[in-house]
């Protein structure tokens, strides 16, 4: 009977040396792992302050090492100089991940989704009062934040506001339950197309319903897309401060819908407007007749509306045509008063889109004879 050798000090020294590195690493990678958040969170902060004339700040954020994630909560971007009373950006939660389907296909990208976000235009009387812009720099700080390329971006329960402290009255117009996808910016699906992205977004207005569908070609040198966008039955009387600040009337019933078709390439672009005001009331005897020059004013706005409105489908509309060099493109006086009057006494525009335009036809596109850029053609709906 062979006995089995006791194991040697040797032996038991390495294993006690295997136990104590294996023990050291997990040791730093535990400490890592608490200390990530916190280095990240000193990473973030710092670099969203670097954007020129505005302060960022995060409250904090959590890391999801399985998925390949980070979340960042409570994001504000301020403008410095403490005279514009609201923040140009903020977000409940900012979430940045590996695109795990993107991966399955080979390529590594990233996506964001970005929860409650609040997006704030200003408008003031001097430059220190308003917040309309943010300078370019953005770009970068985006850039070192996400560690690959951008493939989806997502924007859930989103508001955008246009603010305006210094009218009388003061103007606060804003959508709502704004919800935006954007997907394959980096074509990750190797989509052949000439235009292989898409932006799918939708939000609410006033009782109204705003849709917009893209493709676009994100590599294109120059803005390569085509756009259909529509307005539906937004409420005009809920835009009464806008009106009454800048227009100085309001209106007392009355619904907007808006159409839209626009496509560019190769610097050019084409497209159109059609805004379809319906049921309109301006006047209200009893209540503006308080205010003797205030209904005079109104009265002629609603002479002007009803002489120009077609009476059997209580709508006044026109059309506004435009195409040209991408940067500024032309747009026709007279085709936008050619539209109102055809609407008025010719036929009634029609309330939707005429998929007439085309990413060839922003290529192709043609000076229309002069009539016909008034008129339109008889086919156009």
């Amino acid at each position: 009977m062979v006995k089995t050798a006791n194991k040697t000090p040797t032996h038991n020294k390495k294993k006690r040396i295997l136990i104590v590195v294996f023990g050291s690493l997990l040791i730093i990678l535990i400490a890592a792992r608490i200390a990530l958040p916190y280095i990240l969170l000193k990473f973030v902060n710092k670099e969203i302050n670097q954007i020129p004339g505005y302060q960022g700040k995060v409250d904090d954020i959590d890391v999801a090492l399985i998925r390949g994630a980070y979340v960042i909560k409570g994001i504000q971007l301020n403008k410095t100089g403490g005279a514009v009373p609201v923040p140009f950006f903020s977000a409940d939660k900012t979430d940045i991940s590996v695109e795990w389907h993107a991966l399955l296909q080979g390529s590594i990208v990233a996506q964001i989704k970005v929860t409650n976000p609040v997006l704030t235009f200003v408008k003031g009387p001097t430059e220190a009062t308003s917040q309309t812009k943010i300078d370019k720099s953005w770009v970068d700080v985006v850039n070192k934040l996400i560690p690959f390329k951008l493939n989806r971006f997502e924007i859930i329960n989103g508001e955008i506001h246009y603010r305006d402290y210094y009218s009388n009255p003061t103007v606060d117009i804003f959508m709502q339950k704004t919800h935006i996808v954007a997907e394959n910016l980096t074509n990750t699906t190797h989509n052949t197309d000439t235009l292989p992205s898409t932006v799918i977004a939708n939000a609410d207005i006033y009782e109204g319903n705003l849709n917009v569908n893209i493709k676009l070609n994100p590599f294109a040198t120059v803005p390569t897309f085509e756009m259909k966008a529509t307005l539906t039955n937004t409420n005009i009387v809920d835009f009464n401060n806008f009106l009454s600040a800048y227009g100085k009337f309001d209106v007392k019933e009355g619904s907007l819908s808006i159409y839209t078709e626009a496509a560019a390439k190769d610097g050019r672009i084409i497209g159109y407007v059609k805004p379809i005001v319906k049921d309109l009331k301006v006047v209200d005897l009893e209540q503006d007749s308080k205010k003797p020059g205030h209904l005079l004013w109104e009265s002629i706005v609603g002479l002007a509306a009803w002489v120009f409105k077609n009476h059997p489908h209580d709508q006044l509309a026109t059309k506004v045509d435009f195409d040209g060099d991408l940067k500024k493109p032309d747009i026709s006086i007279w085709s936008v008063i050619g539209q109102t009057l055809k609407n008025a006494f010719i036929q009634a525009l029609y309330p939707s889109l005429e998929n007439s335009i085309t990413i060839k036809g922003a290529a192709d596109a043609e000076k229309k004879p002069f009539l016909k850029r008034i008129f339109g053609s008889k086919s156009s709906k």
